[in-house]
């Protein structure tokens, strides 16, 4: 995580959160949001992660993946997520083992300033995945099969 820690304080400079890779080839698909995952809810409701050889596997990302279509009814899709056209996204997070899900308000690229569902609030499918998970991980929503394995 060295690498990240100048671009999060340029990001932190600039009163942003955190910074977003973009692909080193063509720098115009998102790969990550600092040490997170990105993930995007469209319009017409499907959930989005980006999909490339130099982002580490997630488990919360494939959980997230799973619960969006199988307990939301989610078309989900793993693919490239280009940075112009995040016009797409209804809503937009970042998911990992430390911040399981944390929304993104919005994403500054280039002039453009593009807000997501609410600079201040989280959006409701991002809110449903996120208490779906964490309910899962408590113990008070039912896990899918094989997810919950018993150590004595």
């Amino acid at each position: 995580y060295a690498a990240s820690l100048l671009p999060h304080e340029l990001a932190a400079k600039r009163q942003f959160a955190d910074a977003i890779y973009l692909d080193p080839k063509t720098h115009t698909k998102i790969e990550e949001v600092g040490a997170a995952n990105f993930f995007g809810i469209t319009r017409d409701n499907k959930f989005i992660t980006p999909l490339s050889p130099s982002i580490l596997p997630s488990i919360t990302k494939y959980s997230l993946l799973y619960l969006a279509k199988e307990r939301l009814g989610m078309e989900t899709i793993e693919g490239d997520v280009y940075i112009n056209e995040l016009d797409q996204f209804a809503e937009a997070g970042a998911c990992g083992t430390a911040v399981v899900i944390s929304p993104i308000g919005g994403i500054q690229y280039g002039d453009d300033f593009h807000v997501f569902y609410s600079e201040t609030e989280v959006g409701p499918i991002t809110k449903r995945l996120y208490d779906e998970l964490t309910g899962i991980q408590f113990s008070d929503v039912e896990a899918p099969k094989g997810w919950i394995v018993k150590v004595d």
